[in-house]
């Protein structure tokens, strides 16, 4: 969403009002667009591999997270400078370096041994992981156009909010669907194994 967010900006800077100084960087601007986008696609997989566990799950959202940090980082040191604003990219750099700073607390050995990101997952500990996941991106993708109104031009809010509602309540209703599944199907287990127990006996 960052890096579709700052397109505007690298291919038209001068077709907006305050942007005009950023238009010698825009070259610098189309590279982490690129660079932007192509790492919110991996973290996708990335995003897959975390639930359902493996031995590089963990340090390829460590890179990731990495190229998040970067990426959002240049482009508000570069805002900042030229135009004395960066958001909303300070706030995308924001939250990935404290994800970063997370992900690397989670190295820690005492820590680390709980967390079990190189072991694989298999049957409810992945629904629940993967369905919780789903929820909160689906909310926070379909809600995005009401809290990046404010740093965000119209023609951008308007050309983006029906994409962002359907993606997002794609997610919200997969994330649902996992964790309904995960609650149900134990508990019909549950009432198969007690109705077999009592004709049993």
């Amino acid at each position: 969403m960052g890096g579709i967010g700052t397109t505007c900006v690298a291919l038209g800077a001068e077709n907006y009002d305050g942007m005009e100084g950023l238009i010698p960087f825009k070259p610098l601007y189309q590279i982490l667009v690129v660079l932007s986008i192509a790492a919110g696609i991996w973290g996708i997989s990335v995003m897959v591999s975390l639930v359902r566990g493996g031995d590089k799950a963990y340090r390829n959202a460590l890179i990731v997270l990495i190229a998040g940090a970067v990426t959002s980082g240049i482009q508000t040191a570069v805002s900042q400078a030229v135009r004395g604003s960066s958001a909303p990219a300070s706030v995308r750099f924001a939250v990935t370096l404290f994800t970063l700073i997370v992900f690397l607390i989670f190295r820690i050995p005492s820590i680390w041994r709980k967390m079990m990101f190189d072991h694989s997952l298999k049957g409810e500990p992945t629904q629940t992981a993967g369905g919780a996941a789903f929820a909160i991106c689906g909310i926070m993708t379909s809600t995005a156009p009401s809290w990046v109104a404010q740093t965000h031009m119209e023609p951008w809010i308007s050309g983006i909010r029906t994409p962002l509602m359907i993606v997002g309540l794609a997610l919200l209703l997969a994330g649902v669907a996992l964790l309904t599944t995960e609650i149900w199907l134990p508990w019909t287990r549950k009432m198969t194994l007690t109705k077999h127990t009592i004709a049993v006996q």
